[in-house]
């Protein structure tokens, strides 16, 4: 560990405040994990149970149900999540199969949510890093990537829970920065061998990274350079585009045929199961119309607040206008001057591949709607990078005043995120109630320090303009003499 992180912090991106919000995440996340009844969502216990049949040999059926159960937490029909490939389950299988074998469920209950701690903290960093490579220029941005992602209240959500939503969205966040980096430097052997990589890790993770494996895809070909050995030009473009996608499909294919021969589709969900409950199907229009679509779905913010309370889009909202004003400020200021097509077009089609992989996504979500799915907020972990980058950019464009605005955003956050930490709630865990409030200390305290660390530079370098600002005038009036 030591060594990971001097390495790690070899890198501009990698500040003292991205690794103390890797702290407040995963802390946070531990808060949430002792303090939620084990097994007690709906999902939690299909994906243990997927976990556990890899862990013995097998992938699971939808119909045939669960094979392995507790006799506490919830108790689904069926096996709701035997669609998703299988790479997050093999992850996890080593965690919690022995000591489920062994008899601990409870035991293995919370070990397998401290995997989706890990992820929530390698998500706060994969966020960093992609925003370093997304845009170079802003210093500050990674961050606030960092702090915005740490307290998004469906992260720690998903970072005390066993659901795939964590890990997945880590792969989401890796995609954007290797699409990103091509654009911005070009594709060489490394950055190819990381998009084949990230695509064959997300396409046998979730079917939806398919929105993100057609960003990597578009960023190699639109590349800033691409040179692969001796093969350079529109080659080496073509070939670069083409090994993500072969990649990916090598690495899932398989499984969504298997998926297509189960359930008749490639996505594996059935609907001609006699235990469905038929949902009400609505148009396009109709979802796209309904407050309640749009507060589900980007409700990224929420924790465990009301849908309705203010709170979570005055978080999402207001940075999101004071981006819109930087923006336009920017444009009024240096409208003189003709902006380096070297610097813009790049910096526009990183932006220009965001908004559309979010506007894919948000197309995706309300056709499933429309078709009777249901608008849950973890769906939004698909996007979590794009939406992260505006958030605190917002936040991250007002030079030495950013620290005060980023600061001021981080107490409004703390709202949501307390309401997911409620003491006493877990009789079968014993110490749970200890864990989770030192666990809740230990995020505020890191969080602090982590604010702190933004300021300190900043109030440095305005009080060193002030006391030098005029020595430095006198002393160059002096020599000029």
């Amino acid at each position: 560990m030591p060594r990971f992180l001097s390495r790690l912090q070899r890198h501009d991106w990698a500040t003292p405040t991205v690794l103390l919000a890797v702290v407040v995440v995963m802390a946070a996340s531990v808060a949430r994990a002792f303090t939620t009844d084990p097994l007690g969502s709906a999902d939690e216990p299909a994906h243990i149970d997927y976990a556990l049949q890899v862990w013995h040999g097998h992938l699971p059926r939808f119909a045939d149900g669960l094979r392995y159960t507790a006799p506490f937490g919830a108790h689904p029909p069926v096996q709701w999540v035997a669609q998703h490939p299988p790479l997050f389950y093999l992850v996890l299988a080593p965690v919690v199969g022995p000591a489920w074998d062994a008899g601990h469920l409870v035991l293995a209950t919370m070990l397998g949510r401290m995997v989706s701690v890990v992820a929530a903290g390698a998500l706060v960093l994969a966020c960093a890093w992609a925003a370093s490579r997304a845009f170079p220029a802003m210093r500050r941005l990674p961050s606030a990537v960092a702090v915005v992602t740490a307290l998004t209240g469906i992260v720690v959500v998903q970072g005390g829970s066993i659901y795939n939503d964590a890990f997945y969205a880590v792969l989401c966040a890796l995609a954007g920065g290797v699409a990103a980096s091509a654009i911005r430097r070009g594709v060489g052997p490394r950055l190819l061998v990381a998009g084949a990589l990230v695509g064959a890790a997300g396409m046998t993770t979730r079917l939806s990274f398919g929105i993100w494996l057609a960003a990597v895809v578009v960023g190699f070909a639109l590349a800033h350079r691409t040179r692969l050995g001796r093969l350079r030009g529109a080659a080496a473009r073509v070939v670069a585009a083409l090994v993500p996608l072969v990649a990916a499909g090598a690495a899932s294919g398989w499984f969504w045929v298997r998926n297509h021969e189960l359930t008749g589709s490639f996505s594996g969900r059935p609907t001609t199961w006699t235990g469905h409950v038929p949902r009400e199907k609505r148009t396009d229009l109709q979802v796209v119309t309904d407050p309640d679509y749009w507060r589900g779905i980007f409700g990224a913010f929420r924790g465990a607040l009301d849908p309705l309370t203010a709170t979570p889009w005055l978080l999402l909202l207001v940075p999101v206008f004071l981006a819109a004003v930087a923006v336009l400020l920017h444009a009024v200021l240096r409208g003189r001057r003709r902006p380096s097509s070297d610097g813009f077009v790049p910096a526009a089609l990183v932006v220009a591949m965001f908004a559309i992989v979010t506007l894919l996504f948000t197309i995706v979500e309300i056709r499933y709607v429309a078709g009777g799915g249901g608008t849950i907020n973890r769906y939004v972990l698909t996007v979590q990078l794009p939406i992260a980058l505006l958030v605190a950019g917002g936040l991250a464009a007002w030079g030495r005043a950013s620290w005060v605005l980023l600061t001021v955003w981080s107490a409004v956050a703390l709202v949501p995120y307390r309401s997911l930490v409620v003491l006493g709630g877990l009789p079968s865990v014993p110490g749970a109630d200890l864990v989770a409030g030192t666990a809740f200390v230990v995020s505020l305290v890191a969080l602090a320090v982590a604010l702190l660390a933004v300021a300190v530079p900043d109030l440095r370098r305005g009080r060193g303009r002030r006391v030098g600002g005029p020595a430095q005038r006198r002393a160059s009036r002096s020599t000029a003499r």
